[in-house]
């Protein structure tokens, strides 16, 4: 007799006190009876469905609807090899990472709203719960402020769009030299500054920046830590693109510190300065509930991190963009909330040993 177990694609979890089995490929959530866990504890390894009888003749009886709803697996079936086959692709990267994929996927049936129907609801939406501020702010910390505007590339080395794609290279090896602060202005403004704002009678204050946004909700913030620019005291800043200029935070950290928080890459704690990117979920969240939309802010991520990249690249500086990092640590630094706004990644800005020579 063939044998049955658990799927290998299915997530358990508790929600109001009910067990779920969230079969994450083909987004279904079932909720399951005690004895229905114990029917899936019972055939967490292939067994012949008839072994069920041993339990309960009801517990053979929920076996025989488990494996009809697919929580339940027939040995060499098409649902079986399916299986096998994505195990097989997806497995060095464990469960967490297949559940984010394929949770977050798109299925032949999703439906989009129209036009119309998008902004009406947002436009209910907006009266009974506000859309989320689109920058953050800290009014009280000291600000520096920045020059406003377009930034003046007349001086820099590389201005072809170009020369300054295929130049880009990631950098890892800098000098001691100090950078200017207008150059750490350039390169936060044209990243993460908007070049537009609108007033949206709804959602409200609307920002447009040099790089795209999933439904403009900008979720974005930009922290900076100066280990050394010219007129900038060491320490973390936050970029307030609103405000104009960078918060000083009152924060420093030792060099140990910093270097344990970027993963032990001394490239990264060693630069002139490092740019912290954290997300703020519900700007995004606000407008977009499925699951997709985390993809959205990754996305985002790699948009302005380019941005970044090639800013500096143009201005014949080195940097170099990492995920590799302990999120943990500088959360703590920035002392922001790893739950409602986690740290993504980070971008090293320096002078580098040995710069690409222009065209």
């Amino acid at each position: 007799m063939a044998r049955v177990r658990v799927g290998a694609c299915g997530v358990l979890f508790w929600d109001e006190g009910n067990l779920v089995w969230d079969d994450y490929v083909r987004q279904r959530q079932l909720a399951l009876t005690e004895d229905s866990q114990e029917v899936l504890r019972w055939f967490a390894q292939w067994r012949e469905l008839d072994t069920a009888d041993q339990l309960s003749p009801r517990h053979r009886a929920i076996a025989d609807r488990l494996l009809q709803t697919g929580v339940l697996v027939l040995e060499h079936s098409p649902e079986d090899v399916a299986e096998r086959r994505l195990l097989s692709e997806w497995q060095p990267w464990g469960p967490a990472t297949r559940y984010h994929h394929f949770a977050a996927r798109t299925l032949a049936n999703s439906r989009y709203l129209e036009v119309w129907e998008d902004e009406l609801h947002f436009a209910e939406k907006a009266v009974h719960d506000p859309a989320p501020q689109a920058a953050k702010s800290y009014p009280e910390r000291p600000l520096t402020l920045l020059p406003k505007g377009r930034p003046d590339d007349a001086a820099w080395p590389r201005r072809d769009l170009l020369d300054v794609l295929y130049a880009r290279r990631s950098t890892r090896q800098f000098t001691g030299d100090p950078v200017s602060q207008a150059a750490l202005s350039a390169i936060v403004q044209i990243g993460g500054a908007p070049v537009e704002e609108l007033d949206h009678p709804q959602v409200g204050k609307v920002l447009f920046k040099t790089s795209p946004s999933a439904g403009a909700r900008t979720p974005l913030e930009m922290y900076v830590y100066v280990n050394r620019v010219q007129d900038l005291a060491p320490g973390l800043y936050h970029f307030a693109p609103l405000a104009g200029g960078l918060e000083d935070l009152g924060r420093t950290a030792s060099a140990d510190e910093l270097l344990e928080a970027v993963g032990g890459q001394r490239w990264l704690a060693d630069c002139a300065f490092l740019v912290i990117y954290t997300a703020v979920l519900a700007r995004t969240r606000w407008r977009y509930q499925s699951r997709r939309a985390y993809r959205d802010i990754l996305i985002e991520l790699g948009h302005v991190s380019q941005t970044v990249l090639l800013t500096a690249t143009a201005m014949g500086l080195g940097a170099v963009t990492a995920t590799a990092v302990r999120d943990e640590l500088l959360e703590r630094l920035i002392g922001c909330d790893g739950v409602a706004e986690p740290v993504l990644g980070v971008t090293a800005v320096a002078v580098p040993r040995d710069p690409v020579t222009p065209r």
